[in-house]
């Protein structure tokens, strides 16, 4: 019922009276443990849920034309299930936070085609070892990785560290050499 007053007082202190017209919500330090229903605003696109205490994810009532996400700052330890629906995500923030498995993380954010920036630090899957070139490699779109810019030569070395025998038998073809 908490989060129910503080979508109501959000909305109001913005004039806004239809649920058709939110396209930007704030729930951040809110003191929220999850995330509420908001499968009523069809055509929000910015939810920042950033500061609250949420500890896990229960995504499936956001719409799926969202596209920026701000989750950081919570006591998240897993998006696993959560958020492979949101396709149209091009940010998403979920630094500071205690997700663990980078591979079922990538995992989950392999179907978001679209997404530019990502922000993982201060999380224990960003202490795991080739973190970096590993979500580079998993996440093709992402042109940003945890507030720095990702560099075409990085992209390159993700490639060639997560596909060593497509990159050998791609250089041999490139160069007109049967592959050995």
């Amino acid at each position: 019922m908490e989060a129910a007053t503080d979508i109501k007082d959000s909305l109001q202190r913005c004039g806004i009276r239809r649920d058709v017209d939110v396209c930007q919500l704030s729930l951040a330090t809110k003191k929220l443990t999850s995330v509420p229903d908001l499968s009523r605003f069809r055509f929000l696109r910015e939810l920042r849920l950033n500061n609250n205490k949420i500890r896990e994810l229960s995504c499936r009532s956001l719409n799926c034309c969202l596209t920026e996400l701000y989750l950081h700052n919570n006591n998240i330890k897993s998006i696993s299930g959560t958020l492979n629906h949101l396709t149209c995500l091009r940010l998403i923030f979920l630094h500071n936070n205690q997700i663990r498995g980078l591979e079922d993380t990538m995992h989950e954010l392999r179907r978001i085609q679209q997404l530019q920036t990502a922000t993982f630090f201060l999380n224990p899957i960003s202490h795991e070892p080739g973190y970096r070139h590993h979500v580079i490699h998993c996440l093709p779109s992402i042109q940003v990785l945890d507030g720095k810019e990702v560099k075409s030569k990085e992209r390159r070395w993700s490639f060639q560290m997560h596909n060593q025998e497509r990159h050998r038998v791609l250089q041999t073809v490139a160069f007109c050499r049967r592959a050995t």
